[in-house]
């Protein structure tokens, strides 16, 4: 058999072998052979003194290979300076290198937006503003140059009107605060005229409050101790 028919025929049985489904059988996995650290047991005294000079021979192989080998002490470091021709010219243009190319203003933030007071009662829902209010501060001139001008254009500025105040309702309470104040204010409790000459009725104590009293009684009648004590003091 030529070459060229070995070849044809090694060709033949790969894409034979390989044109095959794979089977769906898993093969059993093979678990590598341990080592003589993956014993199981304990090792002895000689095989942890071998283990133990190995671990320092390779950990010192493995620094070495981090800084590149072996280095020799009396090597001289080789450092490129720069000549005084590029020190000079980098110091004259120093000043040039160090500002930007595009150069731009500092940015100033807008004022923050002023929003109209609506205080958070707890218990009620969330004040949310309505569509299209607050309504835009108008557009104010900076200067008049006449007080009657200044007066008409206050005079006839409007605002547009909430639909909602449009078809509010208001309640008592708030019928009588936009009312004026009126003169002596009216009282929150009902006062009686002939207050001063009423006493107020006695009631019975429970017998809780009857022991309570009896307590506080026995408490008072009772000499202070501080005063007691200045007394003794003074006897002796």
């Amino acid at each position: 058999m030529t070459a060229r028919q070995k070849l044809r025929a090694s060709t033949m049985e790969w894409c034979d072998r390989n044109s095959r489904p794979k089977s769906s059988t898993p093969t059993p996995a093979v678990r590598p052979e341990a080592t003589r650290w993956q014993k199981p047991g304990p090792m002895g005294r000689n095989e942890w003194s071998n283990f133990h000079k190995t671990y320092q021979a390779d950990t010192m192989a493995y620094n070495l290979r981090l800084q590149g080998g072996k280095q020799k002490d009396d090597s001289n470091q080789i450092v490129n300076k720069p000549s005084s021709a590029e020190v000079s010219c980098l110091r004259e243009n120093q000043n040039r290198l160090s500002m930007p190319r595009w150069q731009r203003e500092k940015y100033i933030s807008p004022p923050p937006e002023q929003f109209p007071y609506r205080p958070h009662i707890i218990g009620r829902s969330v004040p949310r503003p309505e569509h299209g209010r607050p309504v835009r501060r108008p557009a104010v001139p900076c200067c008049f140059q006449h007080v009657e001008l200044e007066n008409e254009f206050w005079s006839n500025i409007r605002f547009p009107v909430s639909r909602k105040a449009l078809t509010a309702c208001p309640s008592k309470k708030i019928y009588e605060l936009s009312r004026p104040r009126q003169f002596p204010l009216k009282g929150h409790c009902s006062v009686p005229g002939n207050y001063e000459d009423q006493v107020p009725r006695r009631q019975k104590m429970s017998p809780r409050q009857w022991r309570h009293h009896l307590q506080r009684l026995e408490f008072l009648s009772k000499p202070n101790p501080r005063v007691l004590a200045d007394l003794m003091c003074c006897c002796h």
